[in-house]
């Protein structure tokens, strides 16, 4: 009987785990069609959290916040900071790690660089004020001009906060009670959305597990960072996005978007195949070129950086620069040992031209070559 009954619990428990998945699955279909008001459960589940355990809450709260790379923000940074002081804010599931090449390439470069660290799973606009907080403060410090390079949902949190009119930052600026903000660059942003922003949770697990090993370890710490309410404000059309993008870009502000593509295309490259390919083919071929260069580019661009689409990261009147890499090798090598340089650190550094020297930024540039 003994030897029974173990095939016959094994199968008992295939079938939970295979209602399990569907449940899951079926729900996820359901709450699909009603995402504001899911945003909102997530967020009365985080601030239930953080009201039943406000200690907790406030020992995970103390991890957030602007840190000075580097060290201690000493009063020769004070002299220089009015010109050369640059924020860097993370985007969605990702404990600061990203900036791993470029911070120190640009504190090289005798800047003053802020490292952002925010609630990053929760609404897009309780990230943007918290942001408004954090450099409010640095107007205290005498800085009176910043940059922000934002990655991934970094973007949308910047221009969250520049263009929010609760907020009204810009009008603030310029009664200088907050540093003015001269330039935003943007890198992998998903200004339009992505699809992708449905499976969060694997960001989330990778997320923990790195704070974990970091030493920020905390039981609380998955839902005290937001209960994914910004999974939904990320999903193409949302209304969080609707509501961003019909609002003017900040005046005043340098804007940049850097794309990063996956694919061994770029748009040069495909013209140039084209042309080529034009000149070789009979007059009956040309349709199917025709059809050929619509299926390269959509997919060049389609594919984006594996992540974002090369679409979704562009917005009307702002500069926009593609580089090879994904959504994380454009901007920082996976391994520390690596010697080389993401190919939109040149691009970055180029853009902060006003406060590097052109030396630095052609070494730069022939390092990446």
């Amino acid at each position: 009987m003994h030897n029974v009954s173990k095939p016959n619990s094994k199968r008992r428990w295939l079938i939970y785990l295979a209602v399990a998945a569907v449940l899951s699955i079926a729900l996820t279909v359901v709450l699909d069609f009603f995402p504001e008001e899911e945003k909102a459960f997530r967020t009365r589940v985080r601030n239930a959290v953080e009201t039943t355990f406000p200690q907790q809450a406030a020992e995970v709260a103390e991890s957030f916040g602007l840190f000075h790379y580097g060290g201690e923000f000493t009063a020769a940074s004070q002299d220089r900071a009015a010109a050369s002081s640059v924020v860097l804010i993370h985007g969605l599931d990702d404990p600061g790690k990203v900036w791993m090449n470029l911070a120190p390439a640009l504190f090289e470069e005798n800047l003053n660089v802020w490292q952002m660290r925010y609630p990053n799973d929760q609404q897009i606009v309780d990230s943007a004020r918290f942001f408004y907080d954090e450099i409010e403060r640095l107007t205290q410090l005498r800085i009176r001009k910043i940059s922000i390079v934002a990655h991934s949902m970094g973007g949308l949190v910047s221009r969250e906060m520049l263009t929010n009119p609760r907020i009204a930052y810009i009008d603030k600026a310029r009664r200088q009670q907050v540093p003015q903000v001269v330039r935003l660059i943007m890198v992998g942003t998903p200004n339009h959305g992505s699809e992708l922003a449905r499976f969060r949770v694997f960001g989330e697990i990778r997320d923990q597990w790195a704070n974990w090993v970091q030493g920020r370890r905390h039981i609380l710490r998955g839902i005290v960072d937001g209960a994914g309410e910004a999974k939904i404000d990320l999903l193409p059309e949302s209304r969080f996005l609707t509501t961003l993008n019909q609002r003017p870009h900040p005046p005043g502000v340098n804007m940049l978007s850097i794309a990063g593509n996956v694919t061994p295309w770029d748009g040069i490259g495909i013209d140039q195949f084209l042309i080529t390919a034009r000149d070789r083919t009979p007059a009956a071929g040309q349709k199917m070129l025709a059809d050929l260069e619509s299926f390269l580019k959509s997919m060049n661009d389609g594919l984006g950086d594996g992540l974002v689409t090369v679409e979704s990261t562009r917005l009307d009147g702002i500069d926009h620069h593609i580089v090879r890499g994904s959504h994380l090798s454009m901007i920082r090598n996976i391994s520390t040992q690596s010697s080389r340089v993401p190919p939109a650190i040149p691009v970055i550094i180029q853009n902060l031209a006003p406060v590097i020297s052109t030396k630095s930024i052609d070494a730069s540039i022939s390092e990446q070559k």
